[in-house]
């Protein structure tokens, strides 16, 4: 079954708050030319150039739920300070115990 699409900020596609990353994202654009237009967009409308542009982004930034971190995935800073679960599942990694080291040069000396 296909995933359903949300209308989440990015947390890999971001260079502030990921508003404008994860708009582009749910609409299969691109992340950096959105930003870009959104820039030209906000200087050029007449109600106190980018105050309107800014007040939009803070409540898109407080209204979007942040994306869901993936399955296996370190957590952020910004997690750990969130209270976010730190701890992180076996990713099939292996300890090894019990190892001793050797130097390779000395094992193929003549005469000792």
């Amino acid at each position: 079954m296909a995933e359903k699409k949300r209308f989440v900020r990015s947390r890999t596609n971001r260079l502030v708050g990921g508003v404008l990353g994860g708009i582009a994202e749910y609409f299969g654009w691109n992340a950096n030319l959105l930003r870009v237009i959104y820039v030209l967009i906000t200087i050029a409308t007449p109600f106190v150039h980018g105050i309107l542009g800014l007040a939009v982004y803070v409540i898109l930034y407080t209204f979007m739920p942040l994306e869901e971190r993936a399955e296996g995935s370190n957590p952020s800073l910004r997690d750990l300070f969130r209270g976010a679960d730190s701890t992180t599942k076996d990713q099939g990694r292996k300890v090894i115990h019990d190892v001793t080291e050797q130097d390779v040069k000395d094992s193929h000396k003549d005469g000792d």
